[in-house]
């Protein structure tokens, strides 16, 4: 989310400087000018590109009375393998450790093709869960995290789409 208000703030910027610029009784030489206006449209471009390679892919929603965050290390999720970082909080905000946590990845079905559908159990790491998915098809996936808290049932069911 930082990246789309750094942009917004660059294109202000870049807006604001081009309009004074044009208000000045001075001008630049064309061939600064054409200079100029390379280096405007290399930065432009520059702050776009980066927001297209953000961070983890992020998910945090809350489920009866606990919080679930999951983090991807692939924005977008890519074929092959991915992994996936699961956080559960209580309501005070502390980490919850020491409960089965389950990691079911699956393609919606489609005529033709034979179901893809993997489940895995999370290994605790940290303050959190780690699996490994292994995405064998681009296209739309449901990730579906289950777990038992204080006897409570817990689903997450997050859709993405795998490139």
């Amino acid at each position: 989310m930082l990246h789309f208000s750094l942009q917004s703030v660059c294109k202000c910027l870049i807006l604001s400087l081009l309009k004074e610029a044009r208000t000045k009784t001075w001008r630049l030489p064309k061939a600064l000018r054409d200079v100029q206006k390379a280096l405007i449209l290399s930065f432009c471009f520059l702050i776009i590109a980066t927001g297209a390679w953000g961070g983890d892919y992020r998910v945090r929603r809350t489920v009866g009375e606990y919080t679930l965050e999951i983090a991807l290390n692939q924005n977008p999720p890519i074929l092959g393998k991915n992994n996936i970082h699961i956080g559960i909080r209580n309501t005070f905000g502390q980490y919850v450790a020491d409960i089965p946590v389950t990691v079911n990845y699956y393609m919606p079905p489609m005529p033709g093709m034979p179901p893809m559908n993997y489940t895995l159990k999370a290994t605790p790491n940290g303050s959190g869960y780690t699996a490994t998915m292994d995405f064998i098809m681009t296209g739309p996936w449901n990730i579906v995290v289950r777990t038992n808290a204080a006897g409570k049932q817990l689903r997450l069911t997050v859709p993405i789409d795998v490139r």
